[in-house]
């Protein structure tokens, strides 16, 4: 985007969707729209309220190495460095996955059977922390409806574990009944303690088809938070293992990858785990595996 001609926001938009559906950019337009948001501190809105306006050039110099970074596929959460999941703002960067819209019904449905519980206290335990956003949007929920919870998230990399800890403090200061830990879940064989809910959206995607994954995920996105390096069901056989023992009295929420119900209904049949549900994502694809002991 070679120029000395000052660009209106207008005409920038256009070139910028352009350029970048040229690169096989899905939602270009959005794309440009919220690097430029982000560039001018304003709304999208207020972006056609001054489409005549020329941007600075600061403004300009800022805006060309956003688009430089997503014309070579970079995310553009991670050139933002946030995104919204469940109606909050998160940070996240190249060490914790990008939340998905998906996530958030696994987010609804553990929200929905603790509202109906009616019980005192929630007792939650997290496989796969990440970027913190489910644990953090059930507790931001709950405490709004004041409804008590301790949550305790694990999670094997520093690096995510640190942006969690950032979004907590961003997202609910002070906060003392959710936790995050250090810990891989196959260091565990069962839990020390007594909780209502194990839940985990964990790496379910094969290592074959992490192969064939865009380049906007497969560059960027963390290997260990997509794939198990094998067939995608390593954590799933270890959570309904954790989830068999007699102590553990609650439910398992995990989110599940779009072919994955006949594979999860084999290990959970395995593990002599018959009552589930499956629930639909807005495509209609099995998204979300409710299972009760």
């Amino acid at each position: 985007m070679q120029t000395d001609i000052p660009l209106k926001i207008t005409d920038l938009i256009a070139l910028s969707t352009q350029l970048l559906k040229d690169k096989g950019v899905e939602d270009a337009r959005l794309n440009v729209e919220l690097m430029l948001s982000d560039v001018m501190k304003c709304d999208r809105m207020k972006l056609y309220l001054d489409f005549e306006k020329p941007l600075t050039t600061e403004e300009l110099k800022h805006y060309k190495s956003f688009l430089k970074r997503r014309l070579n596929h970079e995310p553009v959460q991670y050139i933002l460095g946030k995104t919204y999941f469940y109606g909050f703002e998160f940070i996240v960067n190249k060490n914790v996955l990008i939340p998905r819209p998906e996530t958030e019904l696994l987010v609804e449905k553990i929200i929905e059977d603790i509202k109906i519980s009616g019980k005192n206290i929630n007792r939650i335990f997290e496989i796969g922390a990440g970027s913190g956003c489910i644990s953090i949007s059930i507790a931001k929920d709950l405490k709004n409806k004041k409804i008590n919870y301790e949550i305790f998230s694990i999670d094997n990399s520093d690096p995510a574990l640190d942006v969690a800890k950032e979004n907590l403090k961003i997202n609910i200061s002070g906060e003392k009944n959710l936790r995050f830990y250090k810990k891989s879940v196959f260091e565990i064989d069962k839990l020390n303690r007594s909780f209502d809910y194990i839940i985990s959206n964990p790496p379910y995607i094969s290592y074959i088809d992490y192969n064939k994954l865009t380049p906007d995920i497969k560059n960027f996105e963390p290997e260990s938070s997509l794939t198990d390096n094998g067939n995608g069901l390593k954590f799933y056989e270890k959570i309904f293992q954790i989830g068999i023992d007699e102590n553990f009295k609650g439910k398992i929420y995990c989110e599940i990858g779009a072919d994955q119900e006949k594979p999860i209904r084999e290990i959970l049949l395995r593990n002599s785990l018959k009552d589930f549900t499956f629930y639909k994502d807005y495509a209609g694809i099995n998204r979300i595996i409710e299972v009760r002991k």
